[in-house]
């Protein structure tokens, strides 16, 4: 049997799942849905920039630990990625953002580097940054 989601079934979905992936992780969420595959179908049309847009509105804060450090988050102790100033490095959260985009979407670490680098750039204007995965930055302050 075949469901048909009409276009406004199909936006209200996506602002659901966009919102428990920033409520309880996209691990998690992807297993409600059955998958990274459904997940990138339902919430993102496949489109591994839209996932990124929904970090558009991270709280941008300045390091308490770390001087050269600017942290992004949605809350303390939750970081979606750390720029280092001083060697001009953004590490970006593998669990939450990285992981999703190579398993979810299908990219390589190449072409994830290029995304988020393009992303990066046109929404937080940090051009020319180099963007690695990291596992240790969520609990940084």
């Amino acid at each position: 049997m075949r469901i048909i989601i009409t276009e406004n079934q199909q936006s209200s979905l996506q602002l659901k799942l966009k919102k428990m992936i920033k409520d309880i992780g996209v691990k998690k969420t992807s297993n409600v849905v059955g998958g990274f595959e459904n997940l990138t179908k339902l919430g993102f049309n496949s489109n591994p920039m839209e996932f990124l847009n929904m970090f558009n509105d991270l709280d941008v804060v300045q390091s308490k630990e770390r001087p050269n450090w600017v942290l992004f988050r949605y809350k303390n102790e939750n970081n979606m990625m750390v720029y280092d100033r001083k060697s001009d490095e953004i590490h970006i959260n593998y669990r939450d953002i990285w992981e999703f985009l190579e398993d979810g979407f299908g990219l390589n670490y190449s072409e994830t580097k290029k995304l988020t680098q393009e992303w990066l750039g046109d929404k937080y204007n940090l051009n020319g940054v180099t963007t690695r995965s990291s596992r240790f930055i969520s609990s940084l302050d």
